[in-house]
């Protein structure tokens, strides 16, 4: 009885001195400056974060599977159930990772100029499309050039929360001297990390979506006006979200440019009442894959 319990002393501590080691390790990784961090309302969004959960549950499935096959146990049937559940627990961690291959929800890469969304588009009220000025006649919504930045920080030279530091870099790439304001010094371009990203297979037209659809930022994009750091909050999955968002949603049928739909004539041939995007060829393969 006494050697039982000491190994499993031995065990816990072990399992201790990991878990000690992997938070630290884990934490210098996520490390950034006070102003760059994730904002916590969305530190978990997306899979990723199971590889603590999975070594537990191995640790635990290993663990009662070497106490249960000991001949003096008394609870090998509890033992046992212990390890189906933990088996069960990591089947669930492995689908789930494996679904999320390829797709980037929780991606919130540091960039070379800390913007934050949630001072501009949040505190101070600019609209999304100011900046994004293709959203609404373009396939891509468009990064903005520096230029539109210094719209405003020609005049505003020191930010609420990050000072003088982050406004500096954007003069710093255009070449711009705001001492003289000219822009006296070789520009550079900026590498800006693309946050959400499709795969290369699959078509997306922000126009059609934002002009057409009347869809929200938001509604695909998440609370981006709460963000410091963008963070790719839906999982923009084709069947889960793109899909069922097509199911789902009416059109305007009195936009022009359904003119050519004879829509009550579906109505009564298909007997519904709402006309969804799925109807109009929403639902088609050819419609985003080419």
């Amino acid at each position: 009885m006494f050697t039982t319990i000491n190994s499993i002393f031995k065990i816990g501590l072990m399992m201790l001195l990991f878990l000690s080691v992997t938070f630290s390790a884990f934490g210098k990784l996520v490390s950034h400056g006070d102003y760059d961090k994730i904002d916590k309302d969305f530190i978990g969004i997306g899979p990723g974060n199971n590889t603590l959960p999975f070594i537990i549950a191995l640790v635990v499935f290993l663990l009662v599977t070497f106490m249960g096959r000991r001949k003096k146990c008394k609870m090998s049937k509890v033992m046992k159930l212990v390890a189906l559940l933990a088996v069960l627990y990591m089947g669930k961690i492995a689908y789930v990772e494996a679904r999320a291959l390829g797709r980037q929800q929780g991606y919130a890469p540091v960039q070379p100029i800390w913007f934050s969304h949630k001072v501009h588009a949040g505190q101070n009220g600019i609209d999304c499309e100011y900046c994004h000025v293709d959203a609404r006649t373009s396939r891509h919504a468009g990064v903005p050039s520096l230029n539109v930045c210094m719209n405003c920080h020609s005049q505003v030279h020191k930010g609420s929360v990050s000072g003088k530091k982050e406004i500096a870099k954007i003069y710093d790439y255009l070449g711009y001297n705001p001492e003289t304001m000219q822009y006296d010094k070789p520009s550079k371009p900026i590498q800006w990390v693309k946050v959400h990203n499709l795969p290369d297979h699959v078509y997306f037209n922000h126009a059609q979506h934002v002009q057409a659809g009347k869809v929200e930022c938001q509604e695909c994009h998440g609370p981006v006006e709460k963000m410091n750091r963008v963070v790719e909050y839906k999982e923009l999955a084709m069947g889960d979200f793109c899909l069922d968002c097509h199911r789902k949603r009416g059109i305007d049928t009195s936009n022009p440019y359904y003119k050519h739909y004879k829509f009550k004539e579906m109505k009564e041939k298909q007997g519904i009442d709402k006309i969804t995007v799925d109807k109009i060829g929403g639902a088609d393969c050819s419609s985003c894959h080419y």
